[in-house]
């Protein structure tokens, strides 16, 4: 799908109702798999590559969280899809906050798993300058971590590490610095879609978030999943897959 200066690399699978899948800095719409394998039994399954990450080259490097929630529109234009649920994995949610908050009438449903309306504590600020160090000084390294946090298998930490390899360090920079820089809190009561939140119940620091959505959305239902960090998506995959289709069919 073309957009100016970015030809945006997608996958879709499944053919009911439409979701889609953002991922966020370095990692790219490969993390989603096991949400095709699952999730298309039941959904259209929707997932691509962010400007600059993966498979959808740019030459630009100059872009802010609006431009990425353009680009999904576009992308969900070329689709023909009008309407959609949009899930954003943890600053991937930066991305689905600005887009509901924005086009609201192109979002049924919003979910977020690891997410935050604004970088607001200690823990996740020193989270973000790590992420932004490491992408302009130690790459590879930065790779390999995520590769190996969110294998479930060894093909998975390979497949992973090779799609991250294509992407650029100075996007993974940006698109860091530009969440690090976003804040929606004040916003959030213009959400009137329902809101599904998944946490890692070992993920301490994310943890008070929910409080927050839970307070000013609405309609949010928060899920807090036991022995896990961060990775819920991937590491508990079926869970997140099986909740996220229980909470669909309730809210249709």
């Amino acid at each position: 799908m073309e957009r100016k200066d970015v030809n945006t690399f997608y996958r879709e699978s499944g053919s009911g109702f439409p979701l889609v899948l953002i991922h966020p800095p370095v990692l790219t719409s490969r993390i989603f798999n096991y949400q095709h394998t699952e999730l298309s039994r039941c959904f259209r399954v929707i997932t691509y590559d962010i400007r600059g990450h993966g498979n959808t080259p740019c030459t630009n490097p100059s872009f802010s969280i609006q431009t990425l929630s353009d680009d999904l529109l576009a992308l969900l234009d070329e689709l023909g899809v009008e309407k959609a649920i949009v899930c954003g994995y943890s600053a991937g949610g930066t991305i689905a906050q600005d887009f509901v908050l924005r086009y609201p009438e192109r979002v049924h449903a919003l979910v977020i798993s690891g997410g935050f309306p604004e970088v607001a504590s200690w823990f996740v600020e020193q989270e973000f300058r790590l992420g932004i160090h490491f992408a302009k000084h130690h790459p590879l390294l930065l790779i390999n971590s995520l590769a190996w946090s969110h294998q479930v298998t060894a093909t998975d930490r390979h497949e992973i590490a090779e799609e991250c390899k294509k992407g650029s360090p100075k996007f993974w920079r940006r698109f860091y610095e530009e969440c690090f820089d976003q804040s929606c809190t004040k916003a959030l009561p213009q959400i009137k879609v329902p809101l599904l939140l998944f946490y890692g119940s070992r993920c301490f620091h994310f943890l008070p978030y929910q409080k927050i959505y839970q307070r000013l959305v609405p309609q949010t239902k928060t899920v807090i999943v036991p022995g896990v960090f961060h990775q819920i998506p991937v590491k508990k995959h079926h869970f997140f897959n099986q909740t996220l289709t229980k909470w669909a069919k309730s809210i249709r």
